[in-house]
């Protein structure tokens, strides 16, 4: 068994994730442009194979081609890929509590009236650090969709993983899929629409969600 320590280390080598000059918390903005993200060809992960999700076919018409549905990127927030809780001041990783990082992402998407109707999946790990101990965690993850051509959001829901790390354990991992999310269909290539952000977010919680009455923008 590995010692909470040397789990950390190698997480935090393999995916230079921890920075030590920042505090835990929600280092994005989902309702403005960003810099350098972590886009996702996600349904070629093995995110996507567990969740069961499927290829974006539309059933055509009797003689027809079957209409594919190019979903949106996920897109991972710059600066929402990972948190960390630290005891004391200042950071360092002597006194990391413990870290949140995302793993993997996943989506599936299917035309229904005139929605597009979105359900989006995230893996992920909490990890224990040398000042840490076992109990249960609540991982702040938001899902967020925006229009591509100004970044604005169209709808936006924050939801919460419970993880439990046992007593002779250092990590543990979680999973989160989405409820349905539904925004005004476009065209088949709805990439060219809309982005999917997700992200840690231990911010002020703001849910936005349009309802099928919006009209997609022109």
């Amino acid at each position: 068994m590995r010692s909470p320590k040397s789990s950390v280390g190698r997480l935090l080598g393999a995916m230079g994730l921890l920075t030590v000059s920042g505090c835990s918390g929600w280092l994005g903005n989902f309702d403005a442009p960003d810099g350098a993200t972590n886009r996702s060809n996600a349904n070629t992960s093995l995110l996507a194979t567990l969740l069961g999700f499927k290829r974006n076919d539309v059933p055509a018409a009797p003689g027809t081609e079957v209409r594919h549905i190019s979903c949106p990127e996920v897109v991972v927030l710059e600066g929402t890929a990972a948190s960390q809780a630290y005891a004391g001041s200042p950071p360092s990783n002597a006194n990391l509590r413990y870290q949140y990082a995302l793993t993997d992402t996943a989506r599936e998407c299917k035309v229904e009236d005139d929605q597009l109707v979105l359900k989006i999946g995230v893996a992920g790990k909490v990890l224990l650090g040398p000042a840490g101990a076992p109990g249960s965690f609540n991982v702040p993850v938001r899902m967020a969709v925006l229009h591509e051509t100004d970044n604005s959001p169209v709808t936006s829901k924050l939801y919460h993983a419970p993880v439990t790390i046992g007593p002779s354990e250092s990590e543990a991992s979680f999973t989160i899929v989405s409820d349905p999310l539904e925004v005004p269909f476009i065209q088949d290539h709805a990439e060219q629409d809309y982005t999917i952000k997700v992200g840690i977010d231990e911010g002020p919680s703001t849910e936005k969600s349009p309802g099928k009455g919006n009209k997609p923008r022109g």
